[in-house]
């Protein structure tokens, strides 16, 4: 990744709690991006911003190559620590200049990447460089929908916190599942989506901006914070909102395979 891209050394102490999965549901991560991207035993995979391992330790077992690359050696370092043998060989390195060879990968996958990365045009096109004729990229994603207690928190906190100020510094949030095909890349297939539950409290708003735990609020001063939350609690209050009853959260994971300029994807089998 480029010099001025996001980098997340400071987050390794919060990652896995924050944007693990629940126990279980790895597996069936892992399966979307095996059929998703026609992965078998042979495969061989790069993943991009590797991170932790939420995605590449459950994955690594179904192909026969498995290559993280992270702009962060501790992040990488916490993936090791938690390996019991599954085959993830990693490197540190800048997706904008990878360190490999072309043609090389049947898969790239990216997870919350792109929007990291300023350079993220050059990124893509070093991805299209080294997957190897017929690979796809493999974009995967978090989403889920927020109850309208949470809606009416997130318009307390953009009430004073304009939405620039939170925006992304590389693809914007809003073409996450477009930027390929902006860039000329072909979608492959119908996205493939798994949904599962969490239990959670309006507390957690509190607790993660406090401790500043998703990237949209690393770049805004203290001041900001607090007034955010500021705003934030007067509105809770102001609608009786119990920040500490637990309700159900449902959250989806989806993978969409993408087919660089000029490449012909094969059909799985």
């Amino acid at each position: 990744m480029s010099s001025d891209s996001i980098t997340f050394d400071h987050a390794v102490g919060f990652y896995d709690q924050t944007r693990g999965f629940p126990p279980g549901e790895e597996q069936a991560v892992a399966k979307l991006f095996v059929e998703a991207g026609g992965l078998d035993r042979d495969s061989r995979v790069l993943e991009v911003g590797v991170g932790t391992g939420r995605i590449a330790l459950p994955l690594a077992s179904h192909v026969a190559q498995y290559v993280g690359i992270d702009l962060s050696r501790p992040m990488m370092e916490r993936l090791r620590a938690k390996q019991t043998g599954e085959p993830v060989a990693v490197l540190q390195g800048d997706i904008t200049h990878l360190p490999l060879r072309d043609r090389a990968f049947q898969a790239v996958i990216a997870v919350h990447v792109f929007h990291l990365v300023p350079g993220w045009r050059l990124a893509l096109a070093e991805v299209g460089r080294v997957l190897a004729p017929g690979g796809l990229l493999l974009v995967g994603r978090n989403d889920s929908d927020r109850q309208p207690e949470e809606e009416l928190l997130w318009d307390a906190w953009h009430s004073e916190i304009p939405r620039e100020r939170t925006t992304a510094v590389g693809v914007p949030r809003e073409r996450s599942d477009l930027f390929p095909l902006d860039e000329g890349w072909m979608q492959v297939g119908k996205p493939l989506v798994h949904s599962f539950l969490t239990t959670r409290t309006l507390r957690a708003f509190f607790d993660r901006m406090e401790k500043r735990i998703w990237s949209s609020s690393w770049r805004l001063t203290d001041d900001e914070i607090a007034r955010g939350l500021a705003a934030v609690r007067a509105a809770a209050k102001a609608n009786n909102l119990d920040l500490d009853a637990p309700f159900e959260h449902e959250q989806r994971f989806s993978v969409r395979a993408y087919q660089p300029p000029g490449h012909r994807a094969e059909p799985a089998d």
